[in-house]
């Protein structure tokens, strides 16, 4: 609720966000014209947006408690597991509205992508979002207490967030056609497990991570 509340009440975060969104869509927009995006094309260039957009938006979480100097009074009033918990609920949901507004930017912007199975599409993105918050929420507080926060944060997501990628790209082509839900979920498990094992992972090593 305190990084919620701080969100709504500066905006930073979600304004960075939302330019990056739209600028980045409209550039695809833009570049493509009016040409047929070939559906492996256009699931890849979806999920190159979703990452920036999350490099952009999710790491700033543990980045701000170290500029701002309040991660020495959360490490006093609140336990770890409560911290990495409030986090990554609250980069979730960042994530998951901002991952829908690229895909609402993609259907009205890229009128050339036909989407078979939209529920299936919402359901891979919201996987996909859970993922990425998982991901950017651990690393973030990896390199809060480096000097240079901002290149770290992709150099060290991107490996971490390959297993949870090529399975989302997989599911998106298939969503994009007409298939049931049956043909996504390997895929689907795949990533559901990836998320998994980075949030477990993340929930026992945060101690260290966050106090030493």
């Amino acid at each position: 609720m305190k990084d919620l509340r701080s969100e709504i009440r500066t905006r930073y975060g979600m304004t960075a966000i939302g330019l990056f969104v739209v600028t980045s869509v409209a550039l695809v927009a833009f570049a493509t014209a009016d040409e047929q995006l070939h559906r492996p094309v256009a699931a890849g260039v979806l999920w190159v947006v979703m990452f920036f957009t999350a490099m952009s938006g999710l790491g700033r979480g543990f980045v701000s408690e170290a500029e701002r100097g309040t991660a020495l009074y959360l490490q006093m009033s609140a336990p770890s597991q409560a911290v990495i918990l409030g986090k990554l609920i609250s980069n979730t949901i960042v994530a998951v509205v901002s991952n829908v507004a690229v895909l609402a930017l993609f259907v009205v912007l890229l009128g050339t992508v036909q989407i078979a199975s939209p529920w299936i599409l919402l359901l891979v993105l919201a996987v996909g979002s859970l993922g990425l918050a998982t991901v950017v929420t651990i690393t973030s507080a990896i390199v809060a207490t480096a000097g240079t926060r901002s290149p770290l944060l992709p150099v060290l997501s991107f490996p971490v967030l390959l297993p949870l990628i090529m399975p989302g790209m997989n599911a998106t082509l298939f969503a994009m056609a007409d298939v049931e839900i049956v043909d996504v979920w390997p895929d689907l498990a795949l990533m559901l497990s990836h998320t998994g094992i980075v949030a477990t992972v993340s929930y026992l090593v945060f101690d260290v991570v966050w106090t030493e």
